[in-house]
């Protein structure tokens, strides 16, 4: 069922229910106070017919014509009944007599309102000096029941009428309040997998809609992302497992040609191990990237100059023109801060993808290597003179497969420096980057 038509419904049930209950409270007072009216009417009845009958002879001439004035147009003939102390009509219209139990009962209240039959009745005991009477007024029901009827009635037709309104209005507001969900839904199905970066017009509405619309946007961007991360990943897998993988097979179908000397098997044992160490890195590295590898590796004591020494090793085997510069500003007593206790394995991939991407992005310049001590602890920066990040893309430097749009043709696939940061927050080593356009990056790193 579609939110407009269970709103609706509802909107109806809840008038249904509250019409209902406030015509029954409009019925109950109405017939209340209309019963009253009625009693109210009979007692007038009966006081002024015991006055007609039985107070003539103590009255004026005048009074007596203002109480039968009275009588004759507001008595009539069959309204009233005076009885007599042995319960016998004196005046009025005979037949439909009062139960004598109930006439003593009169006797004894002096007044009382009852119902008998088809009337409403009202008796009051007169005394007179002609003896004690009961007066009893009457006025039938159907008076009554024709009034009560007729605001059933106007109760009935009102509620049918105001249901009517109510569904049309609720169905009017309804549709108007459902606009912006139609606009979203709308927006939602033209998506494709193929068109990830739309994003979906936010409402002017100031509510949970407009808040529900910001979280779908910003669940999309993460799927974009998640997509391209997953396009650049296949790639990044195929480009680095074909060249190994290519040298392995090339290698077994030029040695299957013929026999070989145990010398050539043993140099073709050598390579292939060479290349499946190789593969098995880059298995190692996809496996850190994505997180699988939950648990460290051997945690070893390791001071870290020398695994910057290491680095820089291999880098100048890598890039032949790099200069790079190592500055150690620790006193001697406090060399005990140069050891570090961590997986060195990620540590030397997070700090060779670092100094590496230093190094290639300064084309030729120098790179600049601290390690320092600040507030008791071991501090390690690598600054370069390279291209620099644009500002507005600082936030996805941790993305993999992310590359600068400044990097242009640079070799790279965007992977290295997501690793490293991976790395340092997985061994909880604080990092902070800097970097401006054309002037440079600088990664400071602090051990704790």
């Amino acid at each position: 069922m579609k939110v407009q038509t269970r709103l609706s419904l509802f909107c109806s049930l809840v008038f249904g229910v509250i019409f209902a209950i406030i015509s029954l409270l409009i019925y109950g007072l109405y017939y209340n106070n209309t019963e009253k009216s009625v009693y109210k009417g009979l007692e007038k009845t009966a006081y002024i017919s015991a006055f007609f009958y039985l107070e003539e002879d103590e009255l004026n001439i005048s009074e007596f014509e203002k109480v039968k004035k009275q009588f004759k147009e507001l008595v009539p003939d069959s309204g009233y009944q005076i009885y007599a102390e042995d319960n016998t009509i004196a005046y009025g219209a005979l037949g439909d007599e009062i139960a004598p139990e109930i006439l003593e009962k009169i006797r004894k209240q002096e007044n009382l309102s009852f119902s008998v039959n088809e009337y409403f009745c009202y008796g009051i005991f007169y005394r007179d000096n002609q003896g004690d009477f009961v007066v009893v007024a009457k006025e039938k029901k159907s008076v009554l029941e024709e009034q009560i009827n007729l605001l059933l009635g106007i109760l009935t037709a009102s509620f049918f009428i105001g249901l009517f309104a109510i569904i049309i209005f609720s169905r009017w507001v309804s549709h108007i309040a459902y606009r912006p969900f139609s606009n979203v839904i709308e927006q939602v199905k033209n998506i494709s997998t193929n068109n990830l970066d739309v994003q979906i017009d936010l409402p002017a509405t100031k509510d949970e809609l407009r808040d529900l619309t910001a979280t779908f946007n910003e669940l999309l961007g993460k799927i974009s992302e998640t997509f391209v991360i997953q396009k650049n990943f296949v790639s990044y897998v195929s480009h680095e497992f074909k060249t190994p993988l290519a040298s392995i097979l090339g290698n077994l179908e030029v040695f299957s040609i013929k026999d070989r000397s145990p010398e050539e098997y043993k140099d073709l044992s050598e390579r292939l191990i060479q290349q499946i160490y190789q593969l098995e890195e880059i298995l190692n590295t996809l496996i850190i990237i994505s997180d699988l590898r939950k648990d460290t590796d051997t945690v070893s004591q390791m001071r870290l100059d020398d695994l910057i020494w290491e680095i820089i090793n291999k880098i100048t085997v890598r890039y032949s023109n790099s200069k790079v510069l190592v500055d150690v500003d620790i006193l001697p007593e406090d060399e005990q801060l140069m050891s570090v206790t961590t997986d060195r394995t990620q540590l030397l991939m997070a700090l060779f993808n670092l100094i590496e991407n230093a190094v290639k992005y300064s084309l030729g310049k120098t790179v600049d290597i601290k390690i320092y001590k600040e507030s008791g602890k071991l501090g390690l920066s690598i600054t370069d003179r390279g291209i620099g990040i644009p500002n507005d893309q600082m936030e996805n430097i941790s993305k993999p497969f992310f590359r600068a749009d400044n990097s242009g043709q640079m070799q790279g696939n965007g992977i290295g420096l997501s690793i490293a940061l991976r790395i340092l927050e997985k061994n909880k080593i604080n990092y902070r980057i800097e970097s401006k356009i054309d002037m440079g990056t600088k990664v400071s790193l602090i051990f704790g």
